[in-house]
């Protein structure tokens, strides 16, 4: 009788693994704050896109996403992205209020709503407020070194509206995160270090043809 019960345990355990195994959780969630200057389709001039890859492939039907800001369930989307861009007046007006918060997405899969885990989260420290446009040719971290878990502030300033590549880089050379941004205008850019650890590291920005290179030491 024990035997039996054991293998009916078993059984129910395998099934419960196949029924909930393949509910896999978003992927690559990435997070990047612009200041436009006086640009007012963006909430107080700060600009966003947060955005993720899609899961791996299930056997379950994914229905979109689950959006929250701490625990707070905030807005549910079927595309990959919730940006804020500039061009045309912003959908998400309410990103930054109650900030400081932590970003959660959740995968929602079946017609039963069934959840991921959240593999993955970024910090939404603050907004980027009163800032005087500044007259200067040269790309600048405009806070070095920082604390683990700081945002960095990367000032890209007369770039006429041109694509850009960030990348971080350990000393040794090996990319740890790349950013690409579009249409940069002048702007303060502020994207999240979530998994570096404290250490020196590389930033090269790519823009114009040109690779610019930095150091920053996260404390």
């Amino acid at each position: 009788m024990k035997t039996n019960k054991f293998l009916f345990t078993l059984l129910l355990l395998t099934s419960s693994w196949t029924l909930f195994g393949q509910i896999n959780p978003i992927n690559d969630l990435y997070y990047l704050q612009t200041y436009w200057f006086q640009n007012y389709n963006c909430p107080a001039f700060n600009c966003f896109e947060l955005s993720w890859t899609t899961p791996d492939s299930s056997s379950d039907t994914l229905l979109g996403y689950n959006v929250y800001r701490n625990n707070d369930f905030w807005v549910f989307t079927n595309e990959t992205d919730v940006t804020c861009s500039g061009y045309s007046p912003c959908e998400y007006n309410d990103f930054y209020d109650s900030i400081p918060f932590w970003v959660i997405i959740k995968a929602v899969y079946n017609s039963d709503s069934l959840e991921s885990i959240a593999n993955d989260t970024v910090y939404v420290e603050d907004l980027m407020v009163n800032i005087e446009e500044i007259n200067s040719n040269e790309i600048a971290v405009l806070k070095n070194p920082i604390s683990i878990g700081e945002n960095i502030l990367l000032l890209i300033p007369n770039s006429d509206g041109n694509n850009c590549k960030i990348q971080i880089h350990s000393l040794n050379g090996q990319i740890l995160k790349e950013y690409k941004i579009k249409n940069v205008a002048n702007s303060i850019i502020n994207f999240p270090t979530n998994k570096l650890k404290q250490g020196l590291y590389m930033i090269s920005i790519h823009m114009n043809g040109k690779i610019i290179t930095t150091k920053i030491l996260i404390k």
